[in-house]
């Protein structure tokens, strides 16, 4: 693992990049990874006197604590940990309250191209992937079938569903999910 500057004060620990198709856990994932496909496994930010460490599970937590503490042997005290579960983070962002300070503000016009180009990628991953919603097959296998092109487009409909509930000018509700249901040959059945 590496850690990649992005800022003067903001890293991207990145894991290794995959050679090849994810295996199935049987779970819903969700992964951030940077352009080239290379996953990141959390975030290092420096604010003030304070080391951050960001991460979305206890595992990363411990093995980001440990790199950190090999990195920084005798710079750095013994960490204070924070957990908060989805539940607690989805609770405070409906409250409007949030753990850090909100990010700076950029210009929907620079975001939203960004975002969607990020969550093109994304998708087009995941057309090739296992989803737990459809069975752990891909949506491109499930698509051979009747019955799967109805677990598709459903599934396609949840995602939609998810997207239309954010602020109307949050980018990622403003994605268009046309290309995926072309892509899939299913748009018959986008009601």
């Amino acid at each position: 693992p590496a850690l990649q500057r992005e800022t003067t004060h903001f890293w991207n620990w990145l894991g290794e990049k995959p050679n090849g198709k994810a295996k199935s856990t049987g779970r819903m994932a969700w992964g951030v990874t940077m352009a080239d496909g290379t996953p990141v496994l959390g975030n290092v930010e420096l604010k003030g006197r304070a080391l951050m460490l960001a991460v979305t599970s206890a595992e990363r937590a411990k093995r980001g604590t440990a790199l950190i503490n090999d990195a920084l042997a005798g710079l750095v005290g013994s960490p204070l940990t924070t957990i908060e579960t989805v539940e607690q983070a989805m609770a405070a962002r409906a409250e409007g309250l949030t753990s850090s300070a909100p990010a700076p503000a950029i210009a929907p016009e620079v975001a939203t191209p960004l975002i969607h180009a990020m969550l093109d990628r994304q998708y087009r991953a995941t057309l090739d992937e296992p989803v737990g919603m459809l069975g752990d097959i891909t949506p491109r296998a499930a698509v051979q079938t009747a019955a799967g092109r109805h677990r598709v487009a459903g599934w396609l409909k949840h995602l939609e569903n998810r997207s239309s509930q954010l602020d109307a000018n949050d980018p990622m509700a403003t994605y268009d999910f046309t290309w995926i249901w072309r892509e899939l040959g299913i748009e018959n059945l986008r009601k």
